[in-house]
């Protein structure tokens, strides 16, 4: 899969266009100070310099080509963060990888991974048809409300853009409309932040 790694293909991994830009300017500002590849090219991995005293620690594994898995540290809703696509972007531009073992914490939650997938397995062949995946209604609850509550935010902004007219909007409002497009990236409304950055 590393071999195929483009830098369009992270471009669509990005949740909008600003992600692309910060995920591009800390590859190109060389904010990773290791970068790790597995020996047989399945995971990358490394650490990132953030606000903290501490790396954002970051892995983008590959196990399964057609469904990667992402894993950072940092605090941040969007998913892939910055520093993941910023990790992803410094493999595509040519930065060098030292090849190093899986991480143990990763192994880990591969094998995890592991024996769910043969868990459903086993109770799939037992039941005869595919078991349904309890929902964790307190989690949906919360991003439920966590939606809601950004697409309130988002018919706020444009019924505001459409009560003041295009030809009122001057530099302080656009700083503010891009501050409010960045906050819509924590409702876990990719879709629509998306449409809303272009």
């Amino acid at each position: 899969m590393l071999t195929q790694l483009t830098e369009a293909y992270v471009d669509q991994l990005a949740l909008n266009a600003n992600a692309i830009k910060n995920g591009k300017d800390l590859a190109r500002k060389n904010n990773f100070p290791l970068l790790c590849q597995s020996d047989d090219g399945t995971l990358l991995f490394g650490e990132c310099k953030g606000s903290g005293s501490e790396p954002y620690r970051c892995s983008v594994d590959f196990l399964k080509s057609d469904s990667p898995v992402f894993r950072c540290s940092c605090p941040s809703r969007q998913f892939p963060c910055k520093h993941l696509l910023g990790l992803l972007y410094s493999y595509c531009s040519g930065k060098e990888f030292a090849i190093e073992g899986i991480p143990q914490d990763i192994a880990d939650k591969r094998d995890k991974a592991d024996k769910r997938e043969e868990k459903k397995k086993e109770a799939d062949t037992a039941v005869g048809e595919p078991t349904k995946r309890k929902t964790n209604k307190s989690a949906l609850a919360k991003k439920i409300a966590a939606q809601l509550e950004g697409l309130a935010q988002a018919e706020r902004l444009v019924a505001g853009l459409v009560q003041s007219g295009l030809g009122s909007v001057d530099k302080k409002t656009i700083r503010m409309l891009a501050e409010q497009d960045k906050q819509l990236g924590n409702y876990y409304i990719p879709g629509y932040k998306r449409l809303f950055a272009t």
